[in-house]
């Protein structure tokens, strides 16, 4: 029987990474058919995973080759995992079983053509690759060796990684994450991230429009604060705390929380039940969005943008980290008549079709 390891940025105290690790493990029987086992780095391991310096380069280097060498399928799923080729990449790259996989991610943007071309050919030895939004479209100003000139450039992407599909966000295969009604719905949720980088003060001002555009709309102006990222040097646990006091000063008081704290399926909750997300962190987004939920993205990454094109068709209700109105945003995030290029239900059967029924492994 076949051991699957599954890898990623687990065990990192992150939302979005352990909700793909979830999802593996609750569908590792529709993913990998035949398969009896899945490996993989969890939230159990992060404290010393999460050392720095050469002792948790060493452990994390360690851990790349156990699992590599006890499984008989090495599956990345989730995340912008390919914008290089180096580190525990570079390691699983020497040290891997025959057959790999990539299940949901991203590729790009790229700090150079070599790096570039290094994900490509890298891509290119997998089996199966499957891209959660267009960013392949990074891939296509390098031709891979064996590639015909005359193909289009969407060819030579697909000719280079066989066999390789667009399926959306892995989450989207997520049994946790179901349909709530508008009337089952209260308030405004926050996801704050620490790599955005930006000025607390100017979120909070982002928060005070948010939660006025709810008030306008007669909608509840309860405000929760919640980290999704609980890594303990990069995580979002002191500025959801700053958040606070900021919010604090211009008389809002609001609940903060964080995913290691609640867990998978009460962070899962508290996204699904908000009128509105207010987010930095994608899978705050992408949560409420497949939910059936209204949200904002505040943009710090180009696959915050990618999401947003993907599943709306423009950009209305993605905004720069550094926005001051989000008055236009917050109109058409909370517009009655909104129109979406894929709708909840049509995107989730769009991944159910690429990653269980079309490109399923025995």
């Amino acid at each position: 029987m076949k051991k699957i390891a599954v890898v990623g940025y687990f065990g990192w105290g992150n939302f979005g990474d352990q909700l793909f690790l979830d999802t593996a493990i609750r569908r590792r029987e529709e993913l990998w058919p035949g398969s009896s086992a899945i490996i993989s780095l969890t939230t159990e391991n992060l404290a010393r995973h999460a050392t720095a310096g050469r002792l948790g380069s060493l452990l994390r280097a360690l851990h790349t080759v156990r699992i590599a060498r006890s499984s008989d399928v090495l599956a990345y799923c989730g995340g912008s995992v390919f914008g290089e080729v180096s580190g525990v990449d570079a390691l699983r790259r020497r040290f891997r079983p025959a057959r790999v996989q990539a299940l949901g991610v991203s590729v790009g943007p790229f700090s150079s053509p070599r790096a570039r071309q290094e994900v490509a050919e890298y891509l290119a030895d997998f089996e199966r690759v499957v891209i959660r939004d267009d960013s392949w479209k990074h891939l296509d100003q390098d031709r891979p060796a064996g590639t015909d000139p005359g193909e289009s450039s969407a060819q030579q992407t697909a000719s280079a990684t066989r066999p390789l599909a667009q399926g959306g966000d892995l989450a989207a295969l997520s049994p946790l994450i179901a349909q709530v009604s508008a009337t089952s719905r209260e308030g405004l949720v926050v996801c704050p991230s620490a790599a955005a980088e930006g000025d607390v003060e100017l979120l909070a001002q982002q928060v005070m429009q948010a939660r006025e555009a709810l008030l306008t709309r007669g909608r509840s102006a309860r405000v929760r604060l919640l980290a999704l990222n609980g890594h303990p040097r990069w995580g979002d646990l002191e500025l959801v705390r700053q958040l606070a006091a900021s919010l604090r000063e211009l008389g809002v008081d609001s609940e903060a929380s964080s995913f290691l704290d609640l867990g998978l399926e009460a962070t899962v909750t508290a996204l699904t039940s908000a009128d509105l997300v207010l987010s930095q962190r994608l899978h705050g987004a992408i949560v409420a969005y497949l939910s059936g939920g209204r949200f904002v993205m505040i943009d710090h990454h180009p696959k915050c943008r990618a999401f947003v094109e993907d599943v709306t068709g423009a950009t209305q209700v993605c905004v720069p980290v550094d926005a001051i109105d989000l008055s236009a945003a917050l109109e058409s995030a909370l517009d009655p008549a909104r129109t979406l290029t894929w709708e909840p239900q049509d995107y989730v059967a769009r991944a159910h079709r690429v990653y269980l029924e079309q490109l399923a492994h025995a």
